[in-house]
């Protein structure tokens, strides 16, 4: 849905949040894990450690609890899905994450998602997402305001050509990638050579942990600079 209001433009899918989505091993690499086969206790396990902290034949008692690693592993196993969720509890988001194995589940981690996203995009050096963040829960909102010289909010029909492309990027990734979001643009034409507008983005929370829809947003939220 697209629509202008009042120089406001608005980009908005209205879909439904996901209740949980599928991710890869290099998504969980970005995040700062290894993937490990071994034993909790005694019984079969998948488990995380931070990357690099644990090795093959190592054990260790974490929270009162024996680890084995048998096998670090380079991929998710083929019988197996990597999952996610973000839940709220007592008012604050956590991201909670787990392997499946046909039908046994084994729980991997449930962190503040805020922490984690934090070092991704300080890995991966989007500084677009540091930046510009202002909210994280089960959906997150970005802020960005270039806005040097105030005046009216241009129509559409005056934007230029750079700035109609950011626009359909935000198209597609809404469409393409997310399913989910609402972007609300201002655009105030140019000052010195500089693109003069103010964006407030909402993405679902879980997209942004898969790192090559990190990087589109990050890199769409840099375009007019």
């Amino acid at each position: 849905m697209i629509k202008m209001l009042e120089g406001y433009y608005i980009i908005e899918n209205p879909g439904v949040v996901p209740a949980e989505r599928r991710f890869r091993m290099k998504d969980l690499k970005a995040w700062g894990y290894d993937l490990h086969l071994g034993t909790i206790e005694g019984e079969r396990a998948y488990f995380i450690s931070k990357t690099g902290e644990r090795h093959e034949g190592e054990t260790y008692i974490f929270k009162g609890k024996e680890y084995h690693v048998s096998r670090t592993q380079k991929e998710i196993p083929e019988n197996a899905r990597l999952l996610a969720r973000i839940i709220i509890e007592r008012g604050n988001p956590y991201l909670e994450v787990w392997l499946e194995e046909e039908d046994v589940k084994f729980p991997l981690t449930k962190e503040d998602p805020r922490i984690i996203l934090k070092r991704i995009w300080e890995k991966e050096k989007l500084n677009q997402l540091l930046k510009h963040v202002r909210a994280v829960g089960l959906t997150t909102d970005f802020y960005k305001d270039n806005v040097f010289t105030q005046g009216i909010p241009l129509p559409y029909e005056e934007y230029p050509p750079k700035v109609r492309r950011v626009l359909r990027e935000v198209k597609d990734i809404h469409r393409d990638l997310t399913g989910f979001g609402r972007f609300v643009f201002q655009y105030f034409g140019e000052v010195d050579k500089m693109h003069n507008y103010r964006l407030y983005w909402t993405l679902p929370t879980l997209h942004l942990f898969d790192i090559d829809i990190a990087n589109e947003v990050d890199k769409v939220l840099g375009m007019l600079d």
